[in-house]
C-alpha cells in the first residue's frame, strides 16, 4: 500500500511542477489598443494618477496625468520638470493599477499567509505546552 501512495504523490508532484512551468496566455504579447479604448480608461482613471504606458515604438514612460484631451494626454514624468504629451493613436499598452481579480489574488494570498501562520503558531505553542510524559521505570536486569 505504501508504494502505491508512494507513486501518486510523485506524479501529482510532478503534475504540479509541469503546470507550472506550463506558459500561459498572460505572458503573450499585448495587442495594441484603439485609440478610443486609451482614452475611455485614460478619462476613467483621472487627472493626477499615475500610469504606465508603452508606445509604439516601443518607449515605456511613467507618469502622472497632467491633461486629458480630445486627441491626446499630458504626463508629467518621474523626476523630470518638462511635460510629455503623447497622442491617443501612439499607445501600444496600457498600465492603470491594479486590477479586480489581481487585488482578489492579493487579499486572498494575504489571508493564506495569515491563516497559515496563525495555525502554525498555534502548532508551536501545544507543542510546547504539552506535559512531559512520566518516566519510565528502570529496568531489572535479571541475576
Amino acid at each position: 500500500m505504501q508504494p502505491l501512495v508512494r507513486r501518486f504523490s510523485q506524479a501529482i508532484a510532478a503534475s504540479l511542477i509541469a503546470a507550472l512551468f506550463t506558459p500561459t496566455i498572460a505572458s503573450a504579447n499585448p495587442k495594441p489598443l484603439d485609440p478610443g479604448t486609451v482614452h475611455v480608461k485614460i478619462l476613467k482613471r483621472g487627472v493626477g494618477n499615475f500610469i504606465a504606458v508603452q508606445e509604439q515604438d516601443g518607449v515605456q514612460l511613467f507618469g502622472r496625468i497632467l491633461d486629458i484631451g480630445d486627441h491626446s494626454f499630458t504626463l508629467q514624468l518621474h523626476n523630470d520638470p518638462q511635460t510629455t504629451e503623447i497622442p491617443y493613436t501612439d499607445v501600444a499598452y496600457l498600465r492603470t493599477g491594479f486590477t479586480s481579480g489581481q487585488k482578489a489574488i492579493l487579499i486572498g494570498g494575504i489571508a493564506a499567509v495569515a491563516g497559515l501562520s496563525i495555525w502554525g503558531f498555534v502548532q508551536l505553542h501545544n507543542l510546547a505546552n504539552q506535559p512531559f510524559p512520566p518516566p519510565t521505570p528502570a529496568l531489572k536486569i535479571l541475576q
